[in-house]
């Protein structure tokens, strides 16, 4: 039996399958493994309604950061 945290990851990698963000993707250079671990993040504190600004700062910030050290 799947978690919902296991749907959850199927549906995201499902959307992000899509010609229209795969082109998107392809075309700005992202590597979709730091998507995914940024989405494990939103995952991880999605349990806690008091956490839920927390997670998208997290989420946020996880990928900002990604992007200066690659410098985009």
């Amino acid at each position: 039996m799947k978690s919902l945290n296991d749907s959850l990851r199927e549906e995201f990698n499902t959307i992000l399958a899509k010609e229209e963000f795969l082109e998107k993707i392809q075309i700005d250079g992202l590597d979709i493994n730091v998507l995914n671990k940024a989405f494990d993040v939103l995952l991880k504190f999605k349990y806690d309604s008091d956490l839920t600004d927390r997670a998208r700062g997290e989420f946020e910030n996880y990928l900002i950061n990604y992007f200066r050290t690659k410098n985009y």
